[in-house]
């Protein structure tokens, strides 16, 4: 039989990909990214107890991890951004050159249009999943998620896809 703590480590190992998507999406810096997931993985222990729906561990933790990402944010706003990107592949079906073109493209995009680029297109959430992460309501979604498009329309080249 699993105990609750095995449990919570194996949910995690599920979910680590779409944890540092999600992260270094927002933060745009591997090593903040690593110390974005392991303050979320630390408040996710400490409130396990309080997650009712066990189905729901992925979508909660993801919302842990949005949430301590712009945190983080906040707290560094001062500093300076020196941005060494290495691109996260994980949209499918398209060659590995786009897959970095447009993973460029989106860190382009600015925060809030970049989140909801990254967890609709990355992590294929629908548009209400999205809210419940972000905290916002769905009408907002739909209009940063067509807002994040034009964006990053605005960012990509169509030569880049040209053969």
């Amino acid at each position: 039989m699993i105990n609750q703590k095995e449990l919570f480590c194996e949910n995690i190992r599920q979910c680590e990909k779409s944890m540092y998507t999600l992260a270094y999406g927002i933060v745009k810096n591997e090593h903040d990214a690593a110390d974005v997931i392991q303050e979320s993985i630390l408040k996710a222990y400490c409130n396990y107890n309080g997650l009712r729906d066990s189905k729901k561990f992925k979508q909660w933790i993801l919302q842990i991890v949005h949430n301590t990402a712009i945190d983080f944010i906040h707290k560094r706003f001062d500093a300076v951004d020196i941005e060494i990107q290495e691109p996260v592949q994980t949209v499918n079906a398209i060659d590995k050159e786009s897959k970095l073109v447009i993973w460029d493209a989106i860190q382009k995009v600015k925060l809030p249009y970049r989140t909801v680029l990254i967890l609709f297109y990355y992590e294929e959430y629908s548009i209400s999943q999205i809210a419940n992460i972000m905290s916002i309501s769905v009408v907002n979604v739909k209009q940063q998620l067509s807002r994040g498009r034009k964006m990053l329309a605005k960012n990509l080249d169509k030569e880049d896809f040209l053969q």
